[in-house]
């Protein structure tokens, strides 16, 4: 560091990719500058601990690879694991649209980028406008001096000529240490969860699920228990052991006032939480698997429930920009030793 307790800001590389590390004396954050601006590490230094997913492959599958003239098709191509920004998830605009196989542009190029020195803290802006979706980027990542949270700003643009709707969702996907059996989810206050695999299974048998959003309520489910696919029961806020038969589980979360979030870990004695702008991102998108591939709870919020298009235009549950228009959006995460609670109790044990 080059002064005592000041942040700082250095340019590294990570398997040949382009990246800058941020790094006070509680945090080192790495943001791949080369591909995405995705949030390679989160390290609490206290701890000498890594927060984030890595899989097996990592960005091996990535080394060599010009993203500049080769992008990547769609953000989980070769997924490494780490913190996506998924600009746009699905989008329409001008008879054109955003489909399943192409999501998250704005994760599989590299971005411009500068270093800002504001008194002691590391800022970090990043820019980007993507090939296809006609959306600008401007991201700023600040890391304070004596702070133990990872600021993010964002504003994305409409530079097109005509309306565009979209989805818009960050992945951070959170790993071991962290995660582990003592560890609880804390999910947001007045969470409701929407049955998204009952929504989809309907809706390919011609159900009710394309009338009226009243129609709805009937995927309403309690985060305590949440019913799988594969005919199980879930408590959303505990984490189980990781399992050869071990399994995976996606459930959106809406209904909540304020974008707040986390995981508590007592035998680690840490805990992360993670707040964001509910204007922006009025779901969160729970995803947790533990086999003997992944371990990992991801909290990522979102604009919308639903993964079609057409059903997030249909309930309102994504952003309309016209040309020219610019949408805001803020996300924090702060990790702290494990001073008590950080939102709802913890699940008492059956």
């Amino acid at each position: 560091m080059s002064c005592a307790n000041a942040a700082e800001a250095v340019k590294v590389e990570v398997e040949g990719i382009e990246a800058v590390r941020l790094e006070n004396e509680w945090l080192r954050a790495v943001v791949l500058v080369g591909k995405g601006t995705d949030v390679w590490e989160l390290t609490y230094k206290p701890l000498a601990a890594d927060l984030l997913l890595k899989t097996k492959s990592g960005l091996a599958p990535l080394r060599g690879r010009d993203l500049r003239t080769d992008r990547l098709t769609h953000y989980a191509e070769a997924y490494p694991g780490g913190w996506q920004d998924i600009v746009p998830n699905r989008a329409r605009f001008g008879g054109r649209e955003v489909d399943r196989l192409r999501e998250g542009e704005s994760a599989g190029i590299p971005w411009e980028y500068e270093i800002r020195s504001e008194g002691a803290d590391a800022t970090l802006v990043c820019r980007a406008s993507l090939p296809f979706a006609p959306l600008a980027i401007e991201k700023t990542f600040r890391l304070a001096a004596g702070e133990p949270e990872l600021v993010v700003t964002e504003e994305v643009t409409n530079v097109g000529g005509e309306d565009i709707l979209f989805i818009w969702t960050h992945h951070p996907a959170f790993a071991s240490p962290l995660v582990g059996e003592s560890a609880r989810v804390i999910l947001p206050e007045g969470s409701r969860v929407f049955n998204v695999w009952r929504y989809e299974e309907e809706k390919l048998e011609g159900g009710e699920s394309r009338g009226a959003l009243e129609a709805l309520e009937k995927f309403e489910e309690e985060p305590g228990e949440v019913r799988l696919a594969g005919g199980g029961r879930k408590d959303l806020r505990k984490v189980e052991p990781p399992s050869p038969n071990g399994g995976d589980c996606y459930a959106p979360l809406f209904g909540f006032r304020e974008g707040e979030a986390g995981i508590r870990n007592p035998a680690l004695g840490l805990q992360l939480k993670l707040s964001w702008d509910r204007e922006t991102f009025p779901c969160l998108r729970y995803w947790s698997r533990n086999d003997e591939d992944l371990y990992t709870v991801a909290l990522e919020p979102s604009t919308s429930r639903f993964s079609d298009i057409d059903d997030a235009i249909r309930c309102g549950d994504c952003l309309r920009l016209g040309p020219g228009e610019r949408r805001p959006a803020w996300i924090r995460v702060r990790v702290e030793p494990d001073l008590g609670n950080i939102g709802e109790a913890a699940p008492r044990e059956a």
